[in-house]
Formats: structure tokens, C-alpha cells, sequence
């Protein structure tokens, strides 16, 4: 494989051993296949690990999608239900509480009268 920003590729030396025997081996460079916006298109490339640290590259922001928690969803909506049933209940009982008001008011003003 060859980085396709800088070149790089595989090198080749020797392995030495503790007793200084020499054996060929190879050096081979850190690449990564990543998806890359060039040209205002994305695009798969081989890129190397240096290349990437120094932003030699922009790689396409990748959206990792949330598993979906279904029992957790339900519970949320079912706490949400219970807030509008209790809000709507408050209501209810201040109204009531203004309408026996009214009307005890109303038998204020009837007994003065």
C-alpha cells in the first residue's frame, strides 16, 4: 500500500539479531483507508497516520446513529402524559375553586343586600 497524499510506502532493510546476523525485512507505513472530501466530493483514499495528524486531509464527519431505546421512549411519553393529566387536573381545580368563590361572592352580596 502507498499513501496517496505523500508517497510513502513500504522500505525495506535488515532485521538484526543479538549475534548481528542480518535477515531482510520490511518497514511497512501506518495506512488507513478513510473517506476524505476532495474537490467538494467525498472520496475513499489511502492515507497515511501522518498525513491524517497533520490535517493534510479533511475527513467526512461520520453521524453515528443512537440505538433506539424503545422501553425508554415509552416511559418518557408515559411521564409526559402523567404531567398533562396532573396540569390539567390543577386546572380543573382552580376553576372549581373560582366558581365556588363566585358563588360564595354572590351569596355575600345577596345576605348584605
Amino acid at each position: 500500500m502507498k499513501c496517496e497524499i505523500c508517497g510513502k510506502s513500504v522500505a525495506f532493510g535488515n532485521k538484526v539479531s543479538h549475534s548481528n546476523r542480518k535477515t531482510n525485512r520490511m518497514f511497512k507505513p501506518n495506512i488507513r483507508r478513510v473517506r476524505v472530501v476532495e474537490n467538494g466530493t467525498r472520496k475513499t483514499v489511502d492515507v497515511c497516520a501522518r498525513c491524517l495528524r497533520s490535517n493534510k486531509v479533511t475527513r467526512v464527519s461520520v453521524t453515528i446513529k443512537q440505538p433506539v431505546n424503545v422501553a425508554a421512549e415509552a416511559a418518557t411519553e408515559a411521564v409526559e402524559t402523567i404531567e398533562t393529566i396532573e396540569t390539567m387536573e390543577e386546572v380543573e381545580v382552580s376553576a372549581e375553586e373560582t366558581e365556588t368563590a363566585d358563588e360564595s361572592a354572590d351569596i355575600a352580596v345577596s345576605d348584605e343586600q
